[in-house]
């Protein structure tokens, strides 16, 4: 009895070695990355900064198509934003924690009311929000908005002020955008064409509709300008990657073609 006893036991062991060794040989042979990959999915890397884009908007197109607008209205171009973007003319992602943009830490858009108050009064003038561009509070809203989907993954994530300050300046530098005069049209092409000639860059349109969605509005002009060197602003102008509005290679907003026509209100 014993001695069955003692026989089973060592057949036992037997094939315990001889699975555990078939194991470790096909363990041995796998690529140790290929098994660290499967369990660790690296994060992708954050997408690079190619150039920057000063978005103007025209009030009146604005107010008559996308927003109701407490008066006074804006009479010239306003800045929407200035929007880090791609090389595929994507904009870059806002900040995330867990898959940073960068290794500083941005400042809350909180801060904001503090960081920004030596040029507020000129944000108010030239970087309102449109629906109530009077009430401070809720331009504040517009910038902390702008701040956190745009400025905390720029080049200045730490310098608020800096970020808001280069739209002041570019913005300011233009004198005259367009030449043409209002309740006119124009195709998308000429409008374009018209900025090229004022600026010598040829810029992106975004449209949008009337209240009746019956006609196409020019309702922003954008500027692209390249990415400057480490501790300067953007105030290179250059050509923008695709005259209409682009979002994975489609285009987006109701003008599909340079042939359409557009009223400036």
């Amino acid at each position: 009895m014993w001695s069955i006893s003692k026989y089973l036991l060592l057949a036992a062991v037997v094939v315990c070695l001889s699975v555990c060794f078939r194991l470790y040989s096909q363990l041995s042979s796998l690529n140790i990355t290929t098994l660290i990959h499967h369990q660790f999915k690296a994060s992708a890397p954050p997408p690079t900064i190619s150039f920057y884009k000063l978005s103007l908007q025209w009030p009146p197109a604005a107010c008559h198509g996308m927003y109701t607008c407490k008066p006074p209205i804006p009479s010239d171009f306003t800045i929407h934003g200035i929007w880090p973007q791609d090389s595929n003319d994507e904009p870059i992602p806002p900040y995330n924690k867990n898959n940073p943009c960068t290794l500083k830490t941005p400042t809350p858009p909180t801060d904001l009311p503090i960081k920004l108050r030596p040029i507020e009064v000129y944000l108010t003038s030239i970087w309102p929000n449109l629906v109530d561009g009077l009430n401070l509070t809720a331009n504040y809203q517009f910038w902390e908005y702008e701040w956190k989907k745009h400025g905390t993954c720029s080049d200045y994530p730490e310098d608020p002020l800096t970020y808001f300050k280069s739209a002041l300046k570019l913005r300011l530098g233009i004198k005259t955008i367009v030449r043409f005069g209002r309740q006119t049209s124009w195709t998308v092409k000429q409008v374009a064409d018209e900025v090229f000639h004022v600026l010598k860059a040829y810029p992106q349109i975004a449209c949008n509709l009337n209240p009746s969605r019956t006609q196409k509005q020019l309702w922003e002009i954008r500027l692209c300008y390249d990415r400057p060197n480490p501790g300067q602003p953007p105030h290179t102008l250059i050509n923008c990657t695709n005259i209409l509005r682009v979002s994975k290679g489609k285009i987006i907003g109701p003008c599909k073609s340079l042939s359409d026509t557009i009223f400036f209100p």
